[in-house]
Parts: C-alpha cells; sequence; structure tokens
C-alpha cells in the first residue's frame, strides 16, 4: 500500500517525467524508508548484543562465587559468599551514582593529532556529566560497563 501511495504522489509530483524518473522517485523514498528502520534495527541489535554480553560478563560473579567458597572452610562459606553479593551491590550504587560519569561523562573529550597538537574541546581527567544517570538514554551501556565494573571488583576481593 505505501509503495503505491509512493508511486502515486511521485507521479503527481512529476506530471512530465518518464517512468524511469517516476521509478527512480520511488526508489529514493523507499531507501529513505528502510534506511531509518535499518538504524533503528542496528541499533536494538546492539542494545540486544550489549545486554547478552552484560549478563555473560555478570555471571562470572558466581563462578567467583563457587572458587571462593571452595577455597575456606565450611564454616566461612556463608560470609564469603555475602561478600560476594555485597560486593555486586556496592558496585551497583556506586557505579550508578559515580563510577559511569567518571569513566564516560566526556565521551569525545578532546582530539589531539600529531600533525596539529592542539588541544580541540574540553580535557578533564574524569568526566563531569551522567552523575546518578542524569540525562543518560542507553542503559544497556551502563548495564554492560557495571558488570566489568562489578566482576573486577570481585576478582580484586576474592
Amino acid at each position: 500500500m505505501s509503495e503505491s501511495v509512493s508511486y502515486l504522489s511521485c507521479k503527481s509530483s512529476m506530471p512530465n517525467g518518464t517512468t524511469d524518473d517516476i521509478l527512480g522517485c520511488v526508489a529514493l523514498g523507499l531507501e529513505k524508508k528502510f534506511a531509518s528502520e535499518s538504524t533503528r534495527m542496528a541499533l536494538a541489535i546492539d542494545r540486544c548484543f550489549l545486554i547478552y554480553a552484560a549478563s555473560l560478563m555478570f555471571f562470572m560473579q558466581a563462578g567467583f562465587a563457587i572458587l571462593c567458597a571452595g577455597s575456606v572452610r565450611r564454616k566461612n562459606v556463608q560470609n564469603t559468599l555475602l561478600k560476594n553479593l555485597l560486593d555486586s551491590c556496592g558496585a551497583a550504587i556506586g557505579y550508578w551514582s559515580v563510577g559511569f560519569a567518571f569513566s564516560f561523562g566526556n565521551a569525545y573529550p578532546s582530539t589531539i593529532t600529531l600533525e596539529d597538537p592542539t588541544i580541540i574541546g574540553d580535557i578533564s581527567f574524569v568526566g563531569n556529566t551522567h552523575f546518578f544517570m542524569a540525562d543518560m538514554d542507553n542503559y544497556a551501556a551502563w548495564l554492560f560497563q557495571f558488570a566489568f565494573a562489578a566482576t573486577s571488583a570481585t576478582i580484586v576481593a576474592g
């Protein structure tokens, strides 16, 4: 249905156009329509992959918990498992409040090349935006980075 509407709109906009011109107009309209849909689809696939990768990374928490539980005496297994759980909870709160902002607050801080060593943009040691995930719209990226932060905290605490 949308192809015929597109054909009719192209035909009415080019009353003296040849069939090739009208079909070119239709093809251009369809290309614009599907380009935006493919961009949305690519974004959705990227975010699904990030969530999948984050879940795999976060399942490493369970592996490290089992490793730690096997490394201690039986009376200390509950303490070790609780410590690993609290590492994850503390990492979630810390990464939500300031961790992501420190890491990615300035997504593209500066560009310095060897040919032109002048500083373009704002340079800072840590980021200065996205504290408490303010003005954040890509939660999948946050989840992926949080999984790495939490797992590295558990590795160090193990």
